[in-house]
């Protein structure tokens, strides 16, 4: 990323505002924000990322609104597509795990963690696709633990899903030692 740092305590409000707006934890909100950007509003990540959340052009089209690089709307729509990515969860009950699960897709992509999703449930012995696993009355498995699922993501990313295993891990406050 590209730019200076800024105190990113200072966002501490639009913080708090868009993550009860949304129903999400501010504090982690804020800890996604420190690793998406370090607080700074006017970083540019080698990919072209931009802004306190890091939105690509295209997602910024979907989720944002006026300029990436203003703190307010970056944080606005950084909390509502990790609640739109929350929802789209939902088999995995435990709030924690979702959210785990849900930044990871943030990071990585909704598609691919759906897809490490199907291969952690293919082990298991569960119906691989959601819709089959849904039919057969949504039995309950480990597969619904992002560190049981995780293993399944270097089948998708390759090298990159270290990145997202950290970023997840990171922002949790589950680094390992």
């Amino acid at each position: 990323m590209s730019g200076s740092g800024s105190n990113p305590d200072q966002y501490d409000g639009l913080l708090k505002r868009y993550a009860e707006e949304y129903g999400l934890d501010w504090r982690l909100l804020k800890r996604q924000m420190l690793a998406e950007s370090g607080g700074n509003p006017r970083a540019v990540s080698p990919r072209g990322a931009k802004g306190l959340m890091q939105f690509m052009p295209g997602a910024w089209r979907d989720w944002g609104e006026g300029d990436p690089f203003d703190p307010e709307a970056s944080i606005r729509a950084g909390a509502a597509y990790m609640s739109f990515l929350l929802s789209r969860f939902e088999e995995i009950p435990d709030e924690r795990e979702r959210y785990k699960f849900a930044l990871a897709a943030y990071n990585a992509g909704r598609a691919n963690v759906n897809r490490c999703l199907e291969y952690a449930r293919q082990a298991a012995g569960a119906p691989g696709s959601f819709e089959e696993w849904v039919k057969a009355g949504r039995p309950p498995g480990p597969w619904q633990q992002w560190k049981v699922a995780r293993e399944f993501l270097s089948m998708v990313t390759g090298r990159n899903a270290a990145v997202t295993i950290r970023y997840v891990e990171k922002i949790m406050g589950e680094e390992e030692e």
